[in-house]
């Protein structure tokens, strides 16, 4: 299934229907703030943030959704407010939604993000569903809003601190992705591959596809009793430990091996159980990587947990691309630095935004051009620490990842044929 892009005229007036929406939430900030004063109460300016964040669209919900398991970037209280946009956004009336005919009784809401909400349907055998209705209208929106982000990251490509940084090629991937979502038969098919993928895994559930009860707008999967969002208190410190782990180790599973990453772990996405399992739901922002940056991210990240900056300068090397006048060799004496710096670091030690921010600026400073793809690998492991670093800030990632990249590695040496070695 397609979705069409929308016209620049039409990326303009998303743009000013943003700018419009954020000077009316604006203008009502004092107001509002002042009538809290008035009653003795204490105006929440966090929750006030996730509301505008609402009225803006469902990509800066997305975006939202991401940054709220940040709390190294922001504030407690404002991520809290943000959380509750991974499940919880406002949801559309059912009767507005697509029919859900084939169950019994009144569908009950169990969760509304941004893109579709989530119903606990009953079949007329008794089996309890999950029915993830597509928001209406949601095309149009989302799309405006992806068009606008595109337009935004051409413009700021022209700035010159982000000369040689592919912002336009990422927020291109990156828009393509979270349309993506949209697409519920390539979600399902995902779904489906990430069940069978990791049901070598132990611990870790998947809930299988009903694809007989699924259409364009609703995609039907297995019920998954008790699913909670848990605090780091509530789960034995065992637990904890065994649920992050596991958690890494599927990430690993998937990007390593099969060349998937999955942009969204979020506490939406991603569970944890009393008894140190872990569920992950949908399959919506995932993105498909080329054989080649899948081999090539895998070789970076074992020589990173080797501590072979010359090594992964290599890699990065081979990736990116040097136009008349970059600075290779002051590329790689940085890059080798930075390692050195950042190996055997646990998760309370090892920051990855500025792990990944110094990383691009030294592209950017040494005049190299950044494979996009590299990008969204890094995504997807700031999103997945984000939400595991309160429950194992000890949890060591590179360690945890080498026998998923030790077989990756394996893995391309057995599939070259032997002639070309």
């Amino acid at each position: 299934m397609s979705f069409s892009r929308i016209s620049g005229g039409a990326a303009a007036l998303r743009t000013a229907r943003a700018f419009a929406v954020l000077a009316g939430r604006s203008l009502l900030l004092g107001p509002a703030a002042a009538a809290a004063w008035l009653r003795g109460g204490r105006f929440d300016r966090a929750g006030w943030l996730a509301d505008t964040v609402v009225a803006l669209g469902p990509a800066f919900v997305k975006a939202a959704q991401l940054l709220s398991t940040r709390a190294d970037l922001l504030p407690p209280r404002t991520c809290r407010a943000l959380s509750r946009l991974h499940d919880q956004v406002r949801p559309v009336p059912l009767r507005t939604a697509p029919a859900l005919r084939f169950g019994t009784g009144e569908p009950r809401l169990v969760g509304a993000g941004s893109i579709a909400c989530v119903y606990r349907v009953v079949l007329p055998d008794g089996q309890a569903v999950a029915a993830k209705v597509r928001r209406p209208g949601i095309v149009q929106s989302l799309s405006a809003d992806l068009a606008m982000l595109e337009r935004g990251a051409r413009l700021a490509a022209r700035l010159p601190m982000l000369r040689g940084v592919p912002v336009a090629a990422v927020a291109a991937q990156l828009a393509e992705s979270i349309r993506a979502q949209l697409d519920f038969g390539r979600e399902a098919e995902r779904l489906e591959g990430f069940r069978k993928a990791l049901s070598v895994a132990d611990g870790v559930t998947v809930p299988g596809v009903r694809p007989e009860l699924s259409t364009e707008d609703i995609l039907v999967m297995d019920f998954l009793d008790g699913l909670a969002r848990r605090r780091p208190e509530e789960l034995g410190e065992e637990e904890r430990r065994n649920a992050v782990v596991t958690a890494l180790r599927a990430v690993y599973r998937m990007l390593f091996l099969d060349g998937v990453v999955h942009c969204d772990l979020h506490p939406g996405n991603l569970y944890f159980r009393d008894d140190g399992s872990i569920v992950v739901l949908d399959a919506g922002f995932t993105v498909q990587l080329s054989e080649s940056a899948r081999e090539k991210f895998a070789a970076f990240f074992y020589c990173m947990s080797q501590g072979d900056g010359e090594a992964c300068a290599d890699i990065v090397l081979s990736t990116a691309t040097a136009p008349p006048g970059s600075d290779t060799a002051g590329f790689r004496a940085g890059l080798a630095a930075l390692v050195e710096e950042h190996t055997g670091r646990s998760a309370a030690e090892f920051d990855l935004v500025s792990f990944a921010a110094k990383l691009f600026d030294l592209q950017r400073r040494h005049g190299l051009h950044a494979d996009p793809q590299f990008v969204f690998p890094i995504l997807s492991l700031l999103v997945l620490e984000g939400t595991v670093r309160a429950f194992h800030p000890d949890v060591d990632f590179q360690r945890e990842a080498r026998p998923m990249l030790v077989t990756a590695l394996m893995e391309r040496v057995v599939a070259v044929p032997r002639e070309v070695r």
